[in-house]
């Protein structure tokens, strides 16, 4: 058990990130936040943000997201790598960071002389699964949230007072949970949207995709061919004060919780089961939290918004994809779209390697992280996959 002083200094530096965090959104365009409807209505939204404390000390933002929406399991398979599925403010900040760090890449290939804060060359050409970069040296990730995950950490806090009237039925159908479906039902895998009417998206829950993080690190499929996953996990997660329930946590992502059924399996050697902590700060509040608006009639913003340190735009996110794009053309796919991101990150890893791959779904099929993959599935249990987003990579 950590000591008082120990607590103390986590709670600081949980602090010391939200100012950081929200004096960054408070910079970004109107136009890409929650805003009030011509009927009057005020809209509200959900924020993350990853931010990376370096060996000496400094916190570098890099990324910040909102949003609240997922797309239906339908649009997955016509999406092309250009449709941005999941747009929960924690999912979407997570791939901010991946784009954060390709970026960053590109600038330490280009330039020798380039200095990052955050990811360095690999010098360690001896290791088992070799990659050009790396986390700098003693970085630690932590992942700020305005609200609880949603999924079973959030069971308790989204259920307290409420009178349940599900059909039965719909837990013999062994599939996941929508996420506002049977409260007293704690520790299940469930989707996106909440809502039971919602079409149905198959999207796993922020917390159960945070718990499969905690196997396969941070970084996604395009990152995976460039950096290495040594030091690629969260150290905390960081919500409001107010918000946490250490037991729906424990629960929901410790080892003893839920995850127990995976004690006993061997975790591959290049990648672990990384646990995180659970910080919390005290103020300030996210200006455009539900809680903020504090208003019954109020509804939650179609807009996401997605900022990377690192590049000079910060995007407005509709439907999956940049705000007044054409639903056909490429040039509407976000900078953290499967498509964008593996198309930059292919040709720093080809270039020592040879790869050529046809297909994204050629390069998803790394054994070693399967394997993590298949141990947080079957240890959560009815993980239904979604449909495949498939689609050429090089010609």
């Amino acid at each position: 058990m950590k000591d008082a002083a120990t607590t103390m200094d986590n709670h600081n530096l949980a602090n010391a990130i939200a100012e950081l965090v929200f004096s960054r959104y408070k910079s970004c365009p109107a136009k890409c936040k929650p805003t009030v409807r011509p009927d009057g209505t005020r809209e509200w939204t959900n924020l993350a943000s990853v931010v990376v404390r370096t060996a000496e000390g400094k916190l570098v933002c890099a990324s910040i997201a909102t949003g609240v929406k997922a797309m239906p399991d339908s649009t997955v398979a016509t999406a092309g790598g250009r449709i941005l599925h999941d747009c929960h403010a924690e999912i979407l900040a997570i791939r901010a960071f991946n784009r954060y760090l390709i970026n960053e890449c590109q600038k330490l290939d280009g330039d020798e002389s380039y200095f990052s804060p955050c990811v360095v060359r690999n010098a360690n050409t001896e290791s088992r699964n070799f990659k050009r970069f790396r986390l700098g040296e003693k970085c630690q990730i932590y992942l700020l949230a305005s609200e609880v995950p949603c999924g079973d950490a959030s069971m308790e806090q989204i259920g307290a007072g409420t009178k349940e009237a599900w059909d039965s039925t719909l837990l013999e159908r062994g599939r996941p949970l929508k996420g506002r479906e049977y409260f007293s039902e704690i520790g299940q895998v469930r989707t996106k949207p909440g809502r039971s009417d919602a079409p149905e998206s198959l999207s796993k829950s922020c917390t159960d995709k945070l718990c499969l993080r905690q196997f396969t690190s941070l970084l996604l499929t395009p990152t995976t061919l460039l950096m290495e996953t040594d030091g690629m996990y969260l150290a905390a997660l960081i919500v409001p004060e107010s918000k946490l329930n250490r037991e729906s946590f424990t629960r929901a992502f410790g080892r003893y919780g839920r995850l127990s059924r995976m004690l006993g399996l061997k975790d591959d050697r290049s990648y672990g089961f990384w646990p995180f902590e659970y910080w919390t700060y005290g103020w300030p509040r996210f200006e455009h939290s539900k809680e903020c608006i504090d208003e019954d009639s109020s509804k939650p913003s179609n807009i996401s918004l997605i900022y990377v340190a690192n590049m000079e735009d910060v995007e407005s996110i509709i439907k999956g994809r940049k705000m007044g794009a054409k639903a056909s053309s490429i040039s509407g796919a976000s900078v953290v779209s499967r498509i964008l991101l593996i198309h930059d990150a292919i040709p720093l890893a080809g270039r020592d390697t040879g790869l050529t791959p046809t297909m994204y779904s050629d390069l998803k099929r790394d054994p070693a992280r399967q394997r993590q993959k298949d141990i947080c599935r079957r240890a959560l249990g009815n993980w239904w996959q979604t449909a495949e987003d498939n689609f050429v990579v090089l010609r």
